[in-house]
């Protein structure tokens, strides 16, 4: 079921949610990386990507920031790699929890991927020419602080301002290993540089919930099952609150590779309608409560994605609720 962000209402505070997500105790399967691989890109060189670095699926210059070369692939046409059409590998990248917001530019393709000079998390193997998709964000609109909004090094005062770059490298079969790689660059508000840093990938996913208590004050307690290296992410409520029609999600975020962890319960609680204001009696029979979409939900906010491998690209994830 596709999902107009136009019928959602805002979802609430993440970071509040993330307090929930800690107390019924949900770990993440990330954890500090140890591994280093050695040899080329340099680090000292920069071809930084553009919307034509991507084509009919397929990188077809290289792109190199910081530790990070992406390099086209070698000839053939297969549609499909690592078990993922463009499509595929677009629902994935839509849906990693590092592109949450607006971005000026979005690609993806398949190429060949080396990095050096970051560590690598446990498990991931050497990357150094590993055939992967790539997906880059970069750009976008940020509200900055009035006091930080001609802090020196900034975008809007600085011109050799260095662009920070978002990359989803997915080296797994089917989909079953991704990381983040974020390039080395100035804050889009100023201070020092950051990065360059290298995480596991974390895709954010809607999955299925049941109602565990009735509607009271206009918020319900639901239960439901996700991978114990989950964490929440957001929940959230929207439909007619005259009719009392509503539907429900409940998002989280996992490692790409999540079949992996065992299933775990949780319950969290949802405000259905807030407290005051015009709205259907507040009691279970004059409220409908069904799921919205489940699996993979797209979190990154751009135009388009450049470097569709077909005319008619696949069906996108669902929206989340404010993206």
């Amino acid at each position: 079921m596709s999902i107009s962000r136009n019928d959602r209402v805002q979802r609430g505070l993440i970071a509040g949610l993330a307090l929930v997500a800690s107390a019924v105790g949900l770990d993440s399967c990330g954890s500090t990386s140890t591994q280093t691989v050695g040899g080329s890109p340099s680090s000292g060189s920069t071809t930084p990507p553009t919307p034509n670095s991507v084509l009919k699926g397929s990188y077809v210059r290289t792109v190199s920031m910081s530790g990070l070369r992406v390099t086209p692939p070698r000839s053939g046409t297969t549609a499909e790699h690592l078990g993922l059409t463009w499509g595929g590998a677009e629902t994935l990248f839509e849906a990693t929890s590092a592109v949450q917001g607006s971005h000026t530019n979005a690609i993806l393709g398949f190429g060949l991927v080396a990095i050096v000079g970051s560590p690598l998390p446990p498990g991931t193997p050497p990357l150094d020419g590993q055939p992967a998709w790539v997906g880059i964000t970069w750009g976008g609109v940020t509200s900055c602080p009035a006091e930080l909004g001609a802090t020196k090094g900034s975008s809007s005062t600085n011109l050799s301002h260095h662009q920070i770059f978002t990359a989803v490298v997915i080296y797994g079969v089917g989909g079953k290993g991704a990381l983040v790689y974020t390039s080395r660059g100035d804050p889009p508000c100023g201070g020092a540089q950051t990065g360059p840093t290298v995480a596991t990938a974390k895709e954010v996913l809607s999955v299925p919930w049941h109602q565990a208590t009735p509607l009271h004050s206009g918020r319900v307690q639901v239960s439901y099952q996700a991978p114990n290296c989950a964490a929440l992410f957001s929940t959230s409520a929207y439909g007619n609150i005259r009719l009392g029609d509503f539907h429900l999600t409940v998002e989280v975020t996992a490692p790409f590779d999540y079949a992996s962890c065992p299933l775990a319960n949780y319950m969290t609680s949802i405000q259905i309608f807030p407290l005051a204001g015009p709205g259907p009696a507040d009691t279970s029979t004059n409220v409908k409560l069904s799921h919205g979409s489940t699996g993979p939900i797209s979190v990154l906010d751009a135009s388009q994605v450049s470097g569709d491998a077909s005319a008619t690209s696949a069906s996108p994830a669902p929206k989340s609720p404010g993206t």
